[in-house]
């Protein structure tokens, strides 16, 4: 799972704020065997290069790198210090340029202005956030009218697994599509649709993701 992008949880430090020489091999490892969610959450993401891009808990910044370069402009914000560090060495061609730019912080407070993006994205993160509600207005304060959000999540309520370990052992919160549906209308998002996807977690002895989710929803005009 990318770095989260929160604060306030011990449990699996590592896994939601990656730090030191293990976190950044953490991270790539993550990166990896998360090939199947990126793909699935490009698909959905359909960026173009016009785009104004601005990714939540990046993590590596691997993603960026393979799905997001050919945008107009890229940001990103993570919770972890060496995630920005990494996510800025692995794409320093992007920030020389000056195309992108990589910011430590919460998703509860995004560090820019009204209306800058047309599109953000969280793989792996959005099920760590504590503030979901205050994260998503932020979100719809920082997109630009009509932009896009897109949010991706191999563990979900709608998969049909039994996932206490895992909630115990990470901390995070689960949803299902209709929950995903309600809390962003309620957060004043449009628009909202839900896609499945199968994909295989390699890290986890080929453990396969029967019903991996991936969130769309848009700003609306006003």
């Amino acid at each position: 799972m990318a770095s989260s992008c929160m604060a306030g949880k011990d449990k699996m430090p590592q896994v939601e704020n990656p730090t030191g020489f293990f976190g950044k091999l953490l991270a790539r490892g993550m990166a990896w065997g998360h090939r199947g969610f990126y793909k699935n959450a490009a698909k959905v993401l359909d960026l173009q290069p016009d785009d104004s891009y601005l990714e939540i808990g990046f993590g590596s910044g691997l993603f960026i790198k393979k799905y997001a370069a050919h945008v107009s402009r890229i940001a990103g914000l993570d919770y972890s210090k060496d995630m920005v560090n990494l996510a800025s060495s692995i794409n320093k061609g992007l920030v020389k340029a000056g195309k992108a730019e990589f910011k430590e912080g919460n998703v509860s407070s995004i560090p820019w202005g009204d209306n800058e993006f047309s599109v953000v994205v969280g793989i792996e993160t959005f099920f760590f956030w504590p503030e979901p509600k205050t994260a998503l207005k932020e979100i719809l304060r920082v997109l630009a009218p009509e932009g896009r959000l897109v949010l991706e999540m191999a563990y979900n309520k709608d998969d049909g697994r039994d996932h206490t370990k895992h909630i115990e052992k990470y901390n995070f919160t689960l949803y299902s599509g209709e929950e995903m549906k309600k809390l962003l209308v309620e957060s004043g998002f449009s628009d909202v649709s839900i896609v499945y996807y199968k994909s295989i977690w390699i890290p986890f002895k080929g453990h396969v993701v029967p019903k991996g989710m991936v969130v769309k929803a848009k700003k609306g005009k006003n």
